[in-house]
């Protein structure tokens, strides 16, 4: 009995720290955009409006400030499906062949404006696979945009596809700074996020933890290949079930 109080104590302790973790980051990351978007609020009301550069300026910040605020809650409520055990999949009939190069347009514009090299090396021969496109989409978009936020200008990002076996996979490369070993795992974690000077310094550390919970969700496997400078392989590995009739 006394050994069955002490774990449950001890998990009530877990618990209550994650909770103070959960809201202070709650706090961080909601103070900065709210924080942008007040100083783009005040500036517009004494005459920003009436310097056209500047005022463009000021609207693409302050949209960039609601968007994070967007993902922030999209984070939130991904959690909360997983917390309540309601994640769903709408599986389909998925030609990564053509579907991949059409998500990843948006982020090679983004690559070439950070002056990034974008390489994609995705076979004509690829498998269909049953998979949700919309978490797909979120998963893959969640590691590009790592891969480019992180690698210093002039360096490069790579998108690859194939078949191994009975899986799918698809691989996203940089050579930013890295990850050392003792964070790769943390890095899965949720609300974990790294010191100063190492990938993940920003961020409530939810992106990669969803992430990884939608590709096991769709029986998949997350996989992460890095070294501290040398930088980072984060791999989607897709299991290939027998195709739905249409």
């Amino acid at each position: 009995l006394s050994q069955s109080v002490n774990v449950l104590l001890e998990r009530l302790r877990n618990l209550e720290t994650a909770r103070k973790r959960l809201l202070a980051n709650l706090v961080h990351e909601i103070e900065r955009p709210l924080g942008a978007l007040r100083m783009g609020i005040e500036a517009l009301s004494h005459g920003a409006n009436r310097d056209p550069q500047f005022y463009a300026e000021l609207l693409e910040g302050m949209d960039l400030e609601t968007a994070r605020l967007q993902r922030l809650l999209e984070d939130l409520s991904h959690m909360y499906e997983q917390a309540q055990g309601t994640l769903e999949l709408d599986r389909q009939n998925l030609d990564l062949t053509t579907w991949l190069p059409g998500m990843l347009t948006p982020w090679e514009q983004a690559a070439s404006k950070k002056r990034l090299r974008w390489e994609i090396h995705i076979p004509q021969s690829l498998p269909v696979v049953r998979a949700d496109p919309l978490r797909l989409d979120q998963v893959i978009g969640n590691l590009v945009s790592n891969a480019i936020k992180f690698t210093p200008s002039g360096g490069g990002v790579k998108v690859e596809a194939g078949q191994s076996d009975s899986h799918i996979w698809v691989r996203v490369s940089d050579n930013g700074p890295g990850i050392p070993p003792d964070s790769q795992k943390k890095v899965f974690e949720p609300f974990v996020r790294g010191g100063q000077g190492q990938r993940f310094p920003q961020g409530m550390g939810l992106g990669l933890s969803i992430a990884r919970e939608l590709v096991e969700a769709h029986g998949g496997k997350l996989e992460l290949e890095s070294e501290a400078g040398s930088g980072s392989k984060f791999t989607v590995r897709l299991p290939l079930y027998p195709m739905a009739s249409s």
